[in-house]
């Protein structure tokens, strides 16, 4: 039997989850596979990168996943990785939000952007006296049932007020997404929100019902909310990697251009190779250069997806240098407070074995601004800012013993009003091109349990885009 000739550009979690699940689906239907992992990196898992430094387990990327969504948890059960996974530290029970130079405890009960109790809302000093009473008003707002897309901020703002969306909402979702909230589209982003306000017609009366249904789920596995792995979230790239050929990975192989004819021809460092099936797992702005040869439409398209460009930067205290408890996972930061550091987390505090005995690590989150300041004045200068703003904030006391920066640029898309759409029409397009496929975070979400996902589907789109050919011939 002719194998089937699939290349994936793009070595990241989402091009690692579709090679592993064609490798998998290969071996079930015992259908020969020719796979060939292109990425222009020197090394795979794309901004899953954990780094071991004097001592402290540091994380470059994210350094946990969302276990609502099943497609992280399940991959690792298949990779024999359930052993591995590590719960948030359970002696802590909550994280900051900053105003001026204080840390004020989230509301209890406050999710992303909805409270399911008023009392702590209505106690908390993170929001004004009239933002609390427009907060409370929140079951007797109308519903909107426009089809049309709203913003995330112009939703929070209409249900709950601007004070809720400034104070709280916003710090909290920039958390997630690094994105203005007046610029991220709640059908794409946050849909579970728009679903609540139809259905019950309060976000508040939906949290409620939300909360009571949780308390009353007493059987099944219980996972906490987000988890990770003992030695960092690279381990899940280095898992996959292990499942892979090695003849199969090309690394530092950058692809200049790609075309098809009656197969698909790709060029990488001025070599051609070919291909039945095509996977771009790549942000969409890095596909435009690949794509937009072939239509223009394709450019039109994908540049609607923007990302921002961040950095993270660790630093690695003495405990006594910090005089601040830390008795939480860390902290975020409104935008009306114009800092350079737009949250912080306490990673030795948050999970087990990321510090040496005695000492701290913290994990400083920066964004695009951040990255500019350091191309026009180096990084020392912003590592410098950065512990000028933490120092009051967290009553620092000495120099960090460690420190590590790591930038990425455009690495994380954000989806602006109208993205369903968008990607409903980009999925349609590569589907009217025979053998070509999308994955990566531009599409349908940009955490890690979105990313396996989409690769996972893709591959098992491929398998039955294939089979059905080979019926039909």
């Amino acid at each position: 039997m002719t194998p089937l000739r699939v290349t994936i550009i793009g070595a990241g979690i989402s091009g690692l989850s579709c090679a592993h699940r064609l490798l998998e689906l290969s071996q079930e239907k015992q259908a020969p596979l020719e796979l060939t992992i292109l990425d222009a990196s020197p090394k795979v898992g794309g901004n899953l990168s954990t780094l071991e430094q004097d001592g402290f387990l540091m994380e470059e990327g994210p350094d946990c996943f969302i276990t609502e969504k099943p497609a992280a948890l399940n991959l690792i059960k298949r990779l024999d990785m359930e052993w591995q996974l590590m719960r948030t530290n359970h002696e802590l029970k909550q994280s900051f939000i900053l105003k001026g130079n204080n840390l004020y405890p989230i509301p209890e009960g406050f999710y992303l952007m909805a409270p399911s109790k008023l009392g702590p809302l209505m106690t908390t000093p993170l929001l004004s006296v009239w933002g609390k009473l427009r907060a409370a008003l929140e079951p007797w707002v109308p519903i909107r049932r426009d089809p049309q897309d709203e913003s995330v901020g112009a939703f929070v703002r209409r249900r709950l007020g601007k004070n809720v969306l400034e104070a709280l909402a916003q710090p909290l979702l920039g958390g997630v997404y690094n994105a203005d909230p007046d610029d991220l589209s709640l059908n794409a982003a946050m849909p579970r929100f728009k679903e609540m306000e139809l259905k019950y017609g309060s976000l508040i009366k939906a949290m409620v019902a939300r909360r009571l249904n949780s308390q009353a789920q007493v059987s099944g596995a219980r996972y906490s909310l987000f988890m990770t792995l003992q030695k960092g979230m690279q381990s899940l790239t280095d898992a996959l990697l292990y499942k892979i050929p090695v003849r199969s990975l090309q690394l530092e192989s950058p692809v200049s251009s790609i075309r098809f004819e009656k197969e698909w021809t790709i060029r990488s460092n001025g070599r051609d190779q070919q291909a039945d099936a095509l996977v771009l797992a790549l942000q969409p702005a890095k596909m435009i250069p690949l794509l937009s040869p072939l239509d223009k439409e394709w450019e039109k398209l994908l540049s609607g997806i923007p990302a921002h460009d961040s950095a993270t930067l660790n630093l690695g205290f003495r405990r006594e240098d910090i005089g601040h408890p830390l008795d939480g996972f860390g902290f975020v930061v409104p935008a009306r407070e114009k800092k350079l550091v737009l949250g912080c987390t306490f990673s030795s505090q948050k999970f087990l074995g990321r510090a040496p005995l005695g000492m701290v690590l913290m994990r400083a989150f920066l964004g695009a601004d951040s990255v500019r300041k350091i191309k026009e004045e180096g990084e020392q200068a912003v590592i410098d800012e950065v512990l000028a703003e933490l120092q009051p904030i967290l009553k620092l006391k000495g120099e960090p013993v460690t420190r590590h920066l790591a930038v990425y640029h455009q690495a994380m898309s954000y989806f602006r009003p109208g993205h369903l759409s968008q990607a409903s029409r980009l999925e349609q397009k590569a589907s009217e091109q025979k053998g070509l496929y999308l994955a990566g975070n531009g599409l349908k979400g940009v955490g890690i349990p979105d990313c396996i996902a989409v690769g996972e589907a893709v591959a098992e789109k491929i398998f039955r885009d294939f089979k059905a050919e080979s019926a039909n011939v």
